[in-house]
């Protein structure tokens, strides 16, 4: 369907049922793609990482407006309630949550539930993508960071540091990712297109990293009672180099069954790219 003739989103809107299988070839463009290890999820009835899930979040072409140029991920929210399996096929439903409106963007969330064959929720999702609906531009300027507001200075919450990695994400890696597909987050001029300067590292590759961060922490818990609330905060591009960080906080205030995280990845110019707030149950 070309964008002169894809219907608008719509509040209330119901999106198809679609069905997703966790496949071998996904699962190895999702470990080379982002240059992780997958050896401790290759034993028995391991589970799968969780943002395996990201690519069953395929309702882009019912959710998005026809004004593509400059759209960007702004926020995910994440709630799991069962383990994915390598082979398993599920089932995913969604509608369109709420339209609304930040600083120069129109929003779109859509809500997704997945569920497995046995009919129970496996998880549950927020997308919220942005446009640039207001104002169509050749080229998408950002802001410097430094002169946003409420730039970093985020405060590191008092805590027990996690385990954190750090990685250089090559366009190479965005090939491998994004199973070779043509668009923006692998090819620059899809990106020249879209008004972007360069190809934009996709928000499921540095979200992915978070979800690993507390797979790697958490394990078990995290695969089965893991909630999580990303905000995309400055895009990353091919070749920087990244800090993933986080911090266990102990039992939430207002939840004292949960254990709350705190977690960030940082570009080597202290540059954020993206905060996100997690919980597990408490052990």
């Amino acid at each position: 369907m070309s964008e002169a003739t894809r219907p608008e989103p719509s509040v209330g809107k119901q999106l198809p049922k679609k069905q997703f299988t966790v496949t071998n070839a996904l699962l190895n463009d999702y470990f080379e793609g982002l240059d992780l290890e997958r050896s401790r999820f290759d034993s028995g009835a391991a589970p799968v990482p969780t943002m395996i899930a990201t690519d069953a979040d395929n309702y882009f072409g019912e959710s998005a407006f026809s004004q593509l140029r400059g759209h960007l991920w702004m926020r995910q929210e994440w709630s799991f309630c069962k383990p994915m399996q390598a082979g398993a096929h599920y089932e995913t439903e969604a509608y369109i949550e709420d339209i609304y409106k930040k600083r120069n963007r129109t929003l779109v969330n859509t809500a997704i539930t997945m569920k497995d064959a046995a009919g129970d929720d496996v998880l549950k999702t927020n997308h919220h993508q942005s446009f640039l609906l207001d104002e169509p531009v050749d080229q998408v300027e950002f802001r410097e960071p430094s002169e946003k507001q409420g730039a970093r200075k985020f405060i590191v919450p008092e805590g027990r540091p996690l385990e954190g990695l750090e990685k250089t994400i090559t366009l190479e890696m965005c090939g491998q990712y994004f199973h070779g597909s043509k668009s923006y987050h692998t090819d620059k001029q899809a990106s020249l297109e879209l008004g972007f300067q360069e190809v934009v590292i996709g928000g499921r590759m540095t979200m992915a990293y978070i979800g690993h961060l507390l797979e790697s922490n958490y394990g078990d818990r995290w695969f089965s009672t893991g909630k999580l609330d990303v905000k995309f905060t400055n895009p990353c591009w091919p070749d920087d180099v990244i800090s993933v960080q986080g911090i266990a906080m102990g039992p939430i205030d207002d939840d004292p069954s949960r254990e709350g995280v705190f977690a960030w990845i940082e570009k080597e110019d202290g540059t954020i790219v993206l905060i996100a707030n997690a919980s597990v149950a408490m052990a």
